[in-house]
């Protein structure tokens, strides 16, 4: 429905246009080149309205291109991440040249070092979008109901009034009979070229006299009070209308202006078509008469212009005279009426097929193009494609790749998503799962291989684009294999708050009776091995999650790291040697020659920011794995600890908005 909206506003932007050139042009012309050349050439603007047609490329495909891309770069610019610390998304290690499996030891750390990854942090950090986007892609999404509501409410009000003006004409309407009359009315009806039956009917209420009914016509006057003339020429006036069907011309008018109630030229161009009705009307009547009978005319519609009253007719009504303020303008056109030359026949359709041609070019918004199919169906081209996500992906430009994502069929997109996948580009694949849809089988198959890999940070993208259902599904999924970390991710996502904090406090727990089975055990925040201080606590959890726990008490005296199993399950304790103690801290005198300002790259999928240097401060904003920051300076907290200042003001999206400095632990970052 959303693309049936753009097309939409793309033609009556296009609409716009082409309204404000016949405007222009029907100044300009002042009715030189015929009065109903001008009233019927207002029908190229309804179709163009009406009928979304035009070529492969055109004028409004470029504009709409443009608004696409517009839209979604305020839409990025919107999102809190990019208003944060983070500066721009890094390529991954292996483009950098460094040893993953030197990386991996020096990343993600555990914020209390002592539990996995929360899921909430997770969450926190791949949010795609804060308040202001959600509001403005919910508008964007249901934009299209608001139109439709008000369009269908219009069309039913305008059909309603006319109606009960039609019963309110009809019943105060007497039939007339007097024979001299209906004679009269059968020979015009039959110089007019009408076959079917017309109805002459008398209402003194009516304002003017005027023809009702399509299929039944009538011919309603306000008396019959009227000189043989005057009748003749009120009769054909009506007649002419019927002939050239203007009460659906003015229907299909009103039509157009109910669905595009917002454009305020489609209002303008139903104003100028009554107008232009009324003059063309005039001039095929004395075409039809002859030339001569111009001042007799004129004179007709004086004497009906006399007695006009001031009840109002509906939009879709012909009438004779039912405004004065024309009057002036509709006798000096009377009067200047005159034969067509043949020269003024050939402009006229020059200028005919020029406007239309014209109006064909300007396009509406390419419906097809939106579509992925749409490489496919070769409308664009795949090399094309590829070329531009190659070129915004290489230079980091998540708008833009967006944008050029959007346009892949669904091979492209599978292929790609692989590619950010192993690269590990995480803004990158989020800004892609935006243009699937929810039912996108690509959502299904990768959900499946991230919950394979064990991979929570890139499957929680995901699960920002499925349904209820499907999250319910997985949930289920995750109980029956143990997964504690994607049952805490998906009770967050299905605001199950209470089920997923006995759920952390669970494996919590757990975690701490694994320790201790192997004689590892925790006094507050002091941790002890068989009675000894420890100094270094190190867990690298499973190797496909690729996090730590790591807990450093100056006071220690010994440096210990957990034994997993491939599984992940922990088999026992080992004392760190001095090669892993410089592995794992070797830059850290170098660090305390730092030059500050300088840009780091965080090393954890989810690091908290607090609002000073300590464990014990609040925490105000999270930071994922590879985005760039800038620190400020550092400082030490009371355990000898150090920590980088990354902020000194609060940025828009933070929780905490009162907070004037912004603190992450040292061993989270590394050089750039």
């Amino acid at each position: 429905m959303n693309l049936i909206f753009k097309t939409l506003l793309s033609m009556s932007l296009s609409g716009a246009l082409l309204i404000s050139v016949l405007l222009l042009g029907g100044r300009l012309l002042k009715g030189r080149l015929g009065r109903q050349w001008q009233y019927y050439i207002w029908l190229i603007a309804v179709m163009r309205l009406l009928l979304p047609f035009g070529p492969e490329a055109s004028l409004m495909e470029r504009v709409c291109q443009a608004v696409d891309r517009t839209i979604v770069q305020v839409t990025w610019k919107a999102r809190p991440a990019e208003q944060s610390l983070v500066e721009k998304s890094p390529r991954s290690s292996a483009e950098k040249g460094e040893d993953s499996d030197t990386e991996n030891r020096e990343a993600l750390l555990d914020d209390a070092g002592q539990t996995a990854i929360k899921a909430d942090n997770t969450d926190f950090v791949l949010k795609r979008s804060s308040f202001l986007v959600e509001g403005m892609e919910l508008v964007k999404n249901y934009l299209w109901v608001m139109w439709l509501t008000v369009a269908f409410g219009m069309l039913i009000r305008k059909i309603t009034v006319y109606q009960s003006y039609i019963k309110y004409v009809t019943a105060g309407a007497e039939r007339v009979c007097e024979i001299s009359f209906l004679d009269r009315l059968a020979v015009i009806t039959e110089q007019a070229g009408i076959s079917r039956p017309v109805e002459l009917c008398v209402n003194p209420r009516v304002s003017s006299p005027m023809l009702v009914g399509y299929f039944h016509p009538c011919i309603v006057l306000p008396d019959l009070e009227i000189a043989e003339t005057d009748f003749h020429y009120i009769v054909m006036h009506e007649l002419t209308h019927y002939k050239r069907h203007d009460i659906l011309y003015k229907w299909l008018v009103q039509v157009t202006v109910c669905l595009h109630w917002f454009n305020l030229l489609v209002y303008v161009m139903s104003r100028e078509i009554d107008r232009a009705c009324e003059f063309s009307c005039d001039e095929a009547v004395i075409a039809k008469m002859g030339y001569d009978h111009v001042k007799d005319y004129g004179k007709t519609l004086l004497n009906a212009m006399a007695v006009v009253r001031t009840v109002r007719e509906p939009a879709a009504t012909v009438t004779l005279s039912a405004d004065k303020r024309l009057l002036k303008e509709r006798l000096g056109a009377i009067m200047n009426c005159e034969k067509k030359s043949k020269k003024k026949n050939v402009i006229m359709a020059g200028l005919t097929v020029g406007i239309a041609l014209g109006t064909f070019f300007l396009g509406v918004y390419p419906t097809a193009a939106a579509e992925p199919e749409r490489a496919e169906s070769g409308m664009l081209s795949v090399e094309e494609t590829r070329t531009d996500a190659e070129r915004y992906y290489q230079a980091g430009s998540l708008p833009m790749f967006h944008i050029a994502f959007y346009d892949m069929n669904e091979k492209e997109r599978e292929m790609w998503l692989d590619r950010i996948y192993a690269d590990g580009e995480i803004d990158f694949f989020s800004v892609s799962v935006w243009a699937l849809d929810a039912d996108s089988p690509l959502i299904q198959s990768f959900a499946e291989k991230f919950y394979k890999d064990g991979d929570i940070a890139f499957f929680s993208v995901l699960a920002d684009q499925m349904e209820e259902n499907t999250l319910e599904r997985w949930l289920n999924q995750a109980l029956a294999d143990q997964k504690w970390n994607f049952q805490a991710m998906l009770y967050d996502r299905l605001d199950r708050e209470e089920e997923k904090d006995a759920l952390e406090k669970a494996m919590d727990e757990q975690q701490m009776e694994a320790y201790r089975a192997v004689g590892v055990t925790w006094n507050g925040k002091n941790c002890y091995y068989k009675g000894q201080l420890v100094h270094i606590f190190l867990d690298i959890h499973m190797p496909n999650q690729s996090f730590y726990t790591l807990d450093m008490n100056p006071a220690g005296t010994v440096n210990i790291k957990i034994v997993r199993s491939a599984d992940g399950q922990i088999t026992g304790v080992a004392y760190m040697s001095e090669a892993e103690e410089e592995e794992l801290f070797g830059d850290m005198q170098e660090q305390e020659a730092e030059e500050f300002p300088r840009e780091m790259v965080v090393t954890k999928p989810v690091c908290n920011v607090r609002e000073g240097a300590g464990e014990e401060f609040k925490v105000v904003c999270m930071l994922a794995e590879g985005q760039i920051v800038n620190v400020l300076g550092k400082k030490e907290d009371s355990v000898g600890r150090m920590w980088y200042l990354l902020v000194k003001e609060p940025q828009a999206g933070q929780p905490n908005t009162a907070v004037k400095t912004g603190y992450i632990r040292a061993d989270l970052l590394r050089a750039d």
